[in-house]
């Protein structure tokens, strides 16, 4: 099947070659059907608006059956057989031979893994789960067939879907940590930064060897995978347990976590990399400079001195960065 800048240039160029007379009104039609060229990008956007609207609609009605019946179980089956049938209808339309729903069937294939996700959540909590062993149950449960899915049909939200899915399993070993952390289920930063340390691996490998079969899914690893490793080391920085170290071992670690992002996006030409890294050492050393002055200066001395340090390493890096890109060349 052709790839989808070669159909979409295909489109242009057939009617191109009708309007000059150079092929049929019969073999137009054939070769547009063929090689999938009829849709545009205006029409699978509007086309995929209109599937998300029609399953939120159908959504809502089985949402507002359940609340009738009064019945989780009755809400889990309804739910959970809406997003197995929906899933499996996404799954056909991936199929199709002449890649006609590219689009299409991702967006259907995602709702339906949601709304499943959603049924089964619904039959855990009415069967006497709650709380992080919900989550857990349901990380066990749908983590790996939703990544299988995902690489299946090279469906990138689906991929983040799962990696989400993943690292909230991960967090819910333990009770939660801290306050404002239940949404990221940071609960154990020190595993949670292992794990997403691991994730960041794992997507500089699909970068760096299995692109061309994954596309941009090593995108996805890493920034998830970056999210996580950065937010537990913050954590880790700001109130950590006395039991696991000291803060400034950990308030070391991150600046050196820092330093290796940078360096890594650097010579790995990732901007995903250097972004994240930078970002991390500005927080990291704007975090321990609020907790050091912020008490001390008045609010304007405070600001100008910040920024002033900021522009200086800003600088300070770019210098660092065009010598050792020159260097390289």
């Amino acid at each position: 099947m052709a790839a989808r800048a070669v159909r979409e240039r295909l489109a242009h160029d057939l009617s191109q070659w009708l309007a000059d007379g150079l092929v049929s009104t019969d073999t137009y039609q054939l070769l547009r059907q063929r090689y999938g060229a009829a849709e545009s990008g205006l029409a699978n956007a509007i086309r995929s608006l209109a599937v998300a609207g029609a399953l939120i609609l159908f959504f809502g009605l089985l949402g507002i059956v359940a609340a009738l019946s009064g019945s989780k179980p009755v809400a889990a089956f309804l739910l959970t057989g809406a997003g197995v049938g929906v899933t499996v209808a996404g799954i056909r339309l991936a199929m199709d031979k002449l890649g006609r729903y590219t689009l299409s069937s991702g967006v259907v294939l995602m709702l339906g893994v949601i709304t499943a996700a959603l049924g089964i959540g619904v039959a855990l909590d009415s069967a006497g789960l709650s709380g992080t062993k919900l989550v857990f149950a349901a990380g066990a449960i749908l983590v790996v067939p939703v990544g299988i899915l995902a690489y299946w049909f090279r469906n990138t939200l689906l991929l983040i879907i799962s990696l989400l899915g993943l690292f909230h399993w991960v967090g819910s070993w333990s009770s939660m940590f801290g306050r404002s952390t239940y949404v990221l289920a940071v609960q154990d930063p020190r595993w949670m930064s292992l794990a997403a340390l691991a994730a960041v691996v794992v997507g500089i490998y699909h970068e760096r060897s299995w692109r061309d079969k994954t596309g941009r899914f090593f995108q996805a690893w890493e920034t998830v995978g970056l999210i996580y490793l950065n937010v537990s080391m913050l954590i880790l920085t700001v109130d950590a347990d006395p039991a696991w170290g000291r803060a400034s071992f950990w308030i070391a670690l991150w600046l050196i976590a820092g330093i290796a992002q940078i360096v890594a996006g650097a010579r790995l030409h990732n901007p995903l990399l250097t972004g994240f890294g930078v970002t991390a050492f500005a927080v990291n050393v704007y975090t321990r400079y609020y907790e050091t002055f912020w008490n001390r200066l008045p609010a304007g001395a405070f600001f100008l001195l910040g920024g002033l340090a900021l522009f200086a390493a800003g600088l300070a890096f770019e210098i660092i960065l065009r010598r050792s890109q020159q260097r390289a060349a």
